[in-house]
């Protein structure tokens, strides 16, 4: 008659928990990598978002320099942003100088909240003539 040893499954048992943590650790290494070109995406959309602004506002740099604030279109688009532009003007007199001041504001935005992909950026300058 043959007779069984107590540990002969043991070999089993550790052989699922080793496969159990390698799939742990590949888990947490894909949600990690996941996370980080999540986050690259965000920081690139970040960086365009405030080129655009900046684009806007030479636009609004030029166009309030040539004609005041009455040239400087309300809203823009660029590259998938629209961009909101604004300008105040204020004028100043210097005996016996007088000129305008010029405050300009832009707000380049692109995204939705629910998708996560919402991004935006403000930029402000002011220009005298």
């Amino acid at each position: 008659m043959r007779t069984f040893s107590p540990q002969r499954g043991f070999s089993l048992i550790a052989a699922i928990f080793v496969v159990a943590l390698a799939l742990l650790v590949v888990l947490a290494a894909v949600l990690t990598l996941n996370a980080r070109s999540r986050s690259t995406v965000q920081a690139l959309d970040a960086s365009r978002a405030l080129a655009a602004a900046h684009s806007g506002l030479e636009v609004a740099i030029a166009r309030s320099l040539g004609g005041g604030c009455a040239a400087v279109p309300a809203t823009l688009s660029l590259e998938g942003f629209e961009l909101s532009l604004a300008c105040t003007a204020f004028a100043a007199d210097e005996a016996p100088v007088s000129y305008s001041i010029f405050r300009l504001q832009v707000n380049a935005r692109r995204g939705r909240f629910s998708d996560g992909t919402f991004v935006s950026r403000t930029v402000r300058t002011t220009v005298t003539q």
